[in-house]
């Protein structure tokens, strides 16, 4: 009896040390699996997936910017415009159609990569289709056919624009479920591994107490604080990561370092997101509001304001000749100049923007038309203060001419459609008029273009009504 219960007892125990064997050889190769599983899911996510989803979505919104670009070209006045135009449109659609192809090589949808090749191939021939009628409207050598062409091309490339634009937005939203897909792929074998690990405490426990309790200490509590850690809204890495040297402590490191660069990519993505917004409204130059942004601003001002508003428009004077003899970056000096004095002499609440070359534009609320031209005369002053030396022994000095109206009823304009197509337009018209006539009189002026006459006796200021009855 001793000896089959020795033997009995030896059996249980060779038995219990067999599963708790076996069941230990499990789990580690489980555990193995699953940190190898999760690392390449993970690493993909945080790598690949997250690269080719922040790209798709440079390439939304840069091909949106072909159609303002477009538009530059097709409005261009001068040989300058136009080549500036040019140069941004095709460093813009180089740039756009390297990253499209490396994008597009990872795609099996041979459909969606057709139509974004030919919808390419079309904008860049239509562009240099556009450029040489641009040439010639330019050096008046146009045909009434070439000036047709001209706005039929302009209308085509804004639609393939925005077609490309539409295109490269479906495979962003593409991209965004193929990580929710990995990111649910990543949830089922957290889960997955959770399930394996409760069944083998489970055959733990009944084998032996003291043996289940020790891999309850030791093993599961600190997985499930992985987990709970994990399934939290806001996870930190210190949450999960844990000292020593197992497997548990590796994957809670593994965890908390792919965490760590999960929130490096996201940061990092937030902070593109939010360059790319400040660039798609603003003039990287002056650091101004671009024309996008200043008609919505000057939409929304117009229709919500009670007071009088006072709509400008300021253009350098003889800038051409500026970038003709001392180069761009001097000229680029000189437009961050005038955009810096600008700025300084309006309110923070103030709209300002740079609408063109050396074009800026204006709208504030003021209280009379007297105020509204000692303001931009002000302004006038400061820029023909400006004085600096490009080269030794040359002195550059800069001046402006502004054309401003006043609107002292804005009270019609009910809707956005009205307040651009109504108000605004027809207030930017006045002003563009006032331009006009400050050149025509001799620059460095400002002028004011109104419904009745009205004078203001000021050197430098004049009331473009009274000038035409001159």
């Amino acid at each position: 009896m001793q000896r089959r219960f020795g033997a009995g007892l030896t059996a249980r125990t060779v038995g219990v040390t067999s599963v708790i064997a076996v069941v230990v050889v499990g789990l580690t190769l489980l555990t193995a699996r699953t940190v190898g599983s999760l690392h390449t899911l993970v690493e993909d996510m945080a790598s690949a997936e997250m690269e080719n989803l922040m790209t798709s979505v440079r390439l939304v919104q840069q091909t949106e910017s072909l159609i303002s670009l477009g538009m530059m070209l097709a409005a261009a006045e001068n040989h300058t415009e136009r080549r500036t135009a040019m140069v941004e449109l095709t460093d813009r659609t180089t740039w756009i159609n390297k990253l499209t192809k490396n994008l597009l090589k990872q795609d099996d949808s041979r459909v969606l990569v057709s139509r974004v090749e030919n919808t390419q191939s079309q904008l860049v021939t239509n562009i240099d289709l556009l450029n040489r009628l641009i040439r010639k409207r330019i050096d008046g050598e146009a045909a009434p056919e070439d000036m047709r062409l001209i706005r039929t091309l302009a209308d085509v490339n804004r639609e393939l624009a925005g077609r490309l634009s539409v295109l490269m937005g479906y495979y962003s939203a593409s991209m965004r479920s193929q990580m929710v897909e990995r990111s649910n792929q990543l949830n089922d074998e957290i889960e997955e591994h959770q399930r394996n690990l409760i069944l083998l405490t489970a055959v733990l426990l009944l084998t032996a107490l003291a043996t289940g309790f020790t891999f309850e200490m030791t093993v599961v509590r600190r997985i499930r604080r992985i987990q709970s850690a994990v399934d939290a809204d806001n996870v930190e890495p210190e949450q999960v990561e844990q000292k020593g040297q197992d497997e548990i402590a590796q994957l809670s490191r593994t965890l908390a370092g792919y965490i760590r660069r999960i929130r490096e990519q996201e940061s990092k993505m937030q902070r593109i997101n939010g360059e790319l917004a400040f660039l798609a409204e603003h003039d990287p130059l002056t650091g101004l509001a671009n024309r996008r942004h200043f008609y919505a601003a000057a939409d929304r001002l117009i229709r919500n304001s009670s007071t009088p508003l006072c709509v400008a428009l300021g253009d350098i004077d003889h800038f051409k000749e500026i970038n003709d003899r001392y180069g761009h970056a001097v000229g680029d000096r000189v437009l961050a100049e005038a955009a810096t004095r600008l700025k300084s002499g309006l309110r923070e609440s103030d709209i300002l923007a740079r609408v063109g070359g050396e074009e800026f534009a204006a709208i504030l609320p003021m209280r009379s038309r007297d105020d509204c031209l000692h303001l931009f005369d002000q302004i006038r002053q400061s820029v023909a203060a400006y004085r600096f030396e490009p080269k030794p022994g040359h002195t550059l000095t800069m001046t402006i001419s502004f054309g401003v109206t006043f609107l002292e009823d804005t009270s019609v304009a009910t809707s956005e459609e009205e307040a651009e197509n109504g108000l605004l337009s027809q207030a930017l018209g006045a002003a563009d008029q006032a331009l006009y006539r400050a050149k025509h009189l001799g620059r460095n002026r400002v002028v004011c273009d109104q419904l009745e006459p009205y004078s203001y006796d000021r050197t430098g200021l004049t009331n473009a009504n009274d000038d035409a009855k001159e």
